[in-house]
Formats: C-alpha cells, sequence, structure tokens
C-alpha cells in the first residue's frame, strides 16, 4: 500500500464559505484516510505475527510424537515376569505389557483394543482392531492366543447352537457394523 499525502488547504481568504467547509472536509478525508493506512498496517504485521506463531507451534507439535517415541526408547522397559493374565497390565508410556502392579489393567475385550496376558510366564501384547460386518454371521471367536472377534471364514465359522450349551463365547454385529464378542453368565456344572 502507497501512503498518499495529504491534499494541501485551500487559501481560505481568496474563497468563499462554501469552498472553506469543503477544504475543512478534505482535510478530514486525508486524515482518516492516513488513520486508515496505520491501522491496516497494524493488523497486516499482527497477522504476520499470529502466523509466525502458529508455524512454530506446528512445527513444535510434529516434533511431540517423535521426542514422545525417542523418551519411550529411553524408558526401561516394565518387568514382564507373571504366572497369570491377570498379573499383567499395560505401560501407554512404552506401549508394551509388563508385570509392574501400577501398570494398567486392561477390562476383558469386547469389539476392539489392547490384551495383555501371561504366555510362558511373560507379559505379552495383542492388538484387536475392529472387525467390520453386516450381519452376525460375518462375526466369529478367535480363542487364540485369547478370546477375541474376528471375521468368520471356513475355518473358523460364526458360532451355532445355544448358548451355554454349545459355546460360551459368541459373537453379533452391532448396530455400529463392528463385530463384538459376547461372554454368557453360564451355571457352573
Amino acid at each position: 500500500m502507497t501512503r498518499r499525502a495529504p491534499a494541501p488547504p485551500l487559501p481560505v481568504a481568496a474563497a468563499g464559505p462554501a469552498a472553506q467547509a469543503h477544504a475543512t472536509a478534505a482535510h478530514a478525508h486525508a486524515t482518516a484516510t492516513q488513520a486508515h493506512t496505520t491501522a491496516a498496517q497494524a493488523h497486516a504485521t499482527a497477522a504476520h505475527a499470529h502466523a509466525t506463531a502458529a508455524h512454530a507451534h506446528a512445527a513444535a507439535t510434529q516434533a511431540e510424537p517423535v521426542e514422545a517415541q525417542a523418551r519411550a526408547a529411553e524408558m526401561p522397559a516394565p518387568p514382564t515376569a507373571c504366572t497369570d493374565d491377570a498379573g499383567c497390565g499395560y505401560d501407554p508410556a512404552t506401549e508394551r505389557c509388563g508385570a509392574d502392579p501400577r501398570l494398567n489393567r486392561q477390562p476383558p475385550l469386547t469389539d476392539q483394543g489392547i490384551v495383555c496376558y501371561c504366555d510362558a510366564g511373560a507379559c505379552a501384547l495383542l492388538r484387536v482392531l475392529p472387525v467390520p460386518c453386516e450381519g452376525d454371521s460375518d462375526c466369529a471367536v478367535a480363542h487364540e492366543p485369547r478370546p477375541h472377534p474376528v471375521r468368520a471364514t471356513r475355518e473358523r465359522p460364526h458360532e451355532k447352537g445355544r448358548p451355554c450349551r454349545d459355546f460360551t463365547l459368541s459373537t453379533t454385529c452391532e448396530r455400529t457394523n463392528i463385530c463384538t464378542l459376547r461372554r454368557h453368565a453360564c451355571p457352573k456344572r
């Protein structure tokens, strides 16, 4: 933007009252234009400062996951010796399962998530991704390494029969179109 110099006032002695009013109005307009130009420059400077700050924040945010991974790699792994599944918990900082009692114990899995379990005396991790479905026949139960829903196949078909008589775990396709594992409360035999 280029700044224009205000128009010089007309000589008042040679002009009449109308010319004097016109000269006053022109001078007021020139002053307002100069004030507007100054405000626009201040706004542009503020916008540039905001953009610079946003760029710095974006760069810092992109660096955070890398730094978090580096910190996780430097952290010692939690102890993994266990005797049963209840002794294993999840450590989100290292993204591993361990036997430390302070680690997060995971609830029984229903549709997706993390399962920490004891395998051959050491805590292990199983990540279960959501299984898409369109009907119950698309879902099945995988029992290894721990029960979780999977896509039904010929080798692993959807459960057939009656709950508690033929099976204690079953799957259904929920309204969200994700296979969900159900644990039936069956009486002890």
